[in-house]
């Protein structure tokens, strides 16, 4: 890959620090040398950012690339594993080109998933970094739509009972080699005959799934609406609780005891504050009523709570188009965060939810070299990032895109 200096006038670090003046040393695909008055070995090449800003690329670490957000192309049942993987390399690459470096796919079908993310990392085609679950697990028919089961498109895993869930998920660590896994503690706005509010997955199954994803080092992401089922998530041990809406004063007590995360993803909430009709006009259960409405007041009470968030987008999801990533910081700085603390969640915090913390999210020795160069300061107004024009440059893997296209 060769190596390269990148001769920076402000780095924003990822922690919520910035160092100014600063060269940094690239070899291969790791940062190996970060200085302000100079670095220790010499490099094939110097980049000069001097009127620049550097920071790490952002993470996302909630989408779904099995769907392009075509409140048409929902159903992905007629659709075969190549097409799909054709289709999220392209929607992949959509995101890469906005500047989010690493992507968590939190439910695609699994063969198809777990093949993109290996041919990116060997270097077969062009696209993120993916840290993937394959399938999502859950309860049988917990997710069934349309007069169809869910299991059988591989996008939802069916348990029944500990034993099962602790079957599924060693399959998914043991024979495909899964980065996350992904749990549905409770239903979900999509399905018309649960409620999004009620409890799915028990403790003792989530138990049993969580606790064979920690052997692996693996962390264990829940997706959760009200109160039982975020409980039930709590006490299994899970690492991050996805959506959270109704957390309570204990859960949030729980949390900052168990270290967990809140991926809040607002970009598809907000979305839906204008287009409610995209998951079609039918009867819903009472259950389901106010999860759209609690999103904001929730995060708002989650971040005066000092809870960590971690952005993901839940890009895929109608309307939530993969390649607009970046609109997540946004929401959350309007909502309260200030920049600082909006990229922190979209850098640092997004890598600690996938325990890559120590490999990526921040500008430091022995971090892989994920990094933008940027023609404005987006702490000065986060919707920079938004901006196409703001990304001169995006380093991957310690090669720069554009040198790949």
């Amino acid at each position: 890959m060769g190596s390269i200096q990148i001769d920076a006038g402000t780095v924003i670090v990822g922690d919520g620090t910035e160092r100014t003046d600063v060269q940094i040393g690239v070899q291969d695909s790791q940062i190996v040398e970060v200085a302000e008055n100079g670095l220790e070995n010499s490099y094939d090449r110097t980049v000069d950012a001097s009127d620049r800003v550097v920071m790490p690329g952002l993470i996302d670490a909630h989408v779904h690339l099995d769907y392009p957000a075509d409140p048409d192309q929902l159903d992905i049942t007629g659709l075969s594993d190549e097409y799909l993987a054709l289709r999220a390399a392209e929607l992949a690459r959509d995101a890469l080109r906005t500047g989010t470096t690493t992507l968590a796919d939190v439910a695609s079908r699994s063969t198809s998933i777990f093949s993109l993310r290996d041919a990116i990392a060997d270097g077969v085609t062009l696209g993120p970094r993916l840290a993937v679950c394959g399938g999502m697990v859950a309860i049988t028919g917990g997710r069934a739509t349309g007069g169809y089961n869910r299991g059988d498109e591989g996008v939802i895993i069916e348990v029944d009972g500990p034993d099962e869930a602790r079957k599924e998920v060693r399959k998914l660590l043991m024979y495909h080699g899964a980065d996350l896994i992904k749990l549905a503690a409770t239903g979900a706005l999509s399905s018309p005959h649960t409620g999004a509010r009620d409890a799915q997955l028990t403790v003792e199954e989530m138990t049993a799934a969580t606790e064979e994803a920690h052997k692996c080092g693996r962390p264990v992401h829940a997706h959760c609406y009200g109160e039982a089922g975020i409980s039930n998530a709590l006490d299994a041990g899970v690492d991050v609780i996805v959506h959270g809406q109704s957390l309570t004063d204990d859960h949030i007590d729980q949390m900052h005891d168990q270290g967990s995360l809140l991926v809040p993803t607002l970009a598809t909430f907000r979305k839906l504050e204008d287009r409610m009709e995209i998951l079609g006009e039918r009867e819903r259960p009472d259950s389901s009523g106010g999860v759209r409405e609690e999103a904001v007041p929730n995060f708002k009470r989650a971040l005066e709570a000092g809870i960590p968030i971690a952005a993901g987008t839940d890009c895929g999801m109608p309307e939530v188009y993969h390649g607009t990533n970046p609109v997540e910081l946004v929401h959350y700085v309007d909502l309260g965060m200030t920049p600082d603390e909006a990229i922190t969640a979209g850098t640092l915090t997004a890598a600690r939810s996938l325990n890559l913390e120590d490999e990526l999210g921040s500008i430091e020795p022995g971090k892989y070299a994920d990094m933008l160069i940027l023609s404005a300061d987006p702490r000065e107004d986060i919707s920079r990032l938004t901006d196409s024009d703001t990304v001169d440059r995006i380093l991957l893997d310690g090669e720069f895109v554009e040198d790949q296209l």
